[in-house]
């Protein structure tokens, strides 16, 4: 019974908030879907034919690239025991390693992936590798941000990081755009650890749980607030390029 009241806990969250690209202002996680939606729409019409989306997850991506004739999704075999897929890949494999032929995909997809490789100058020569010349790729890592996915955690990315590591892997940066500032980084800081607060009391059951779920229900309005205060800040653009907590790359293999 505790895990049917949990679980429909869970989905009246989404429900009232969003999910994944599909967040509201009510949704902790807001901030980072803003500005995904914002990049997806302005460069998502250069990916095109055939595509692997590296790190797929659950594909939020997917109705977003309209050209893509052909969706491969791939995966790391250990998230199918981390991750409740509701769609789910067509390969689970090593992006380390790619299962697949040289020059066989017109189009990559590398989203919120790389931290979470031991070797990520290993994935990009493998997306350089699989990617056909004159094929697009979008790369998105983050700077500032707590750690997560644990213990599969292992970097954070500059924009002169990813620079260096796109050019050793021999694929040539086509645009850079710094998803957020000061205000994102702040807030969604913030939320992350407010948040993961009361998941741990969730998890605990009994009267943890329910004040974990009252004091989320009263959170609801205050991360519009903050959601709408962290957009405010990141218009100022001050230090902008210093302070961004995420990256997003257009790439392309020349």
């Amino acid at each position: 019974m505790r895990q049917k009241i949990s679980r429909f806990l869970y989905e009246a969250y989404f429900y009232l908030c969003g999910k994944e690209l599909g967040a509201n202002l009510l949704n902790f996680q807001f901030l980072p879907s803003y500005y995904f939606r914002r990049d997806v729409k302005a460069d998502g019409s250069r990916l095109e034919g055939r595509l692997l989306d590296v790190g797929c997850g659950n594909k939020p991506y997917r109705p977003y690239l309209k050209q893509v004739r052909d969706y491969i999704g791939l995966d790391y075999p250990v998230t199918k025991n981390i991750q409740d897929f509701e769609a789910r890949p067509e390969v689970f494999g090593d992006a380390r390693c790619l299962p697949f032929a040289a020059a066989v995909f017109d189009s990559v997809l590398c989203a919120q992936m790389l931290e979470h490789v031991d070797r990520p100058d290993q994935v990009l020569r493998e997306i350089a590798r699989i990617l056909k010349p004159g094929g697009w790729g979008i790369l998105s890592a983050p700077f500032i941000y707590n750690v997560h996915v644990g213990p599969h955690d292992f970097f954070r990315f500059s924009p002169f990081g990813i620079k260096a590591l796109l050019a050793q892997a021999g694929l040539s940066l086509k645009s850079l755009r710094y998803q957020g500032g000061i205000g994102t980084a702040i807030v969604q800081l913030l939320h992350n650890w407010i948040f993961s607060a009361m998941a741990g009391l969730a998890r605990k059951g009994g009267a943890a749980a329910g004040i974990a779920w009252l004091a989320t229900a009263l959170m609801l309005p205050l991360c519009v607030f903050t959601n709408l205060l962290a957009l405010g800040l990141d218009k100022l653009a001050v230090d902008t390029e210093r302070f961004s907590p995420n990256l997003w790359v257009l790439f392309a293999k020349e």
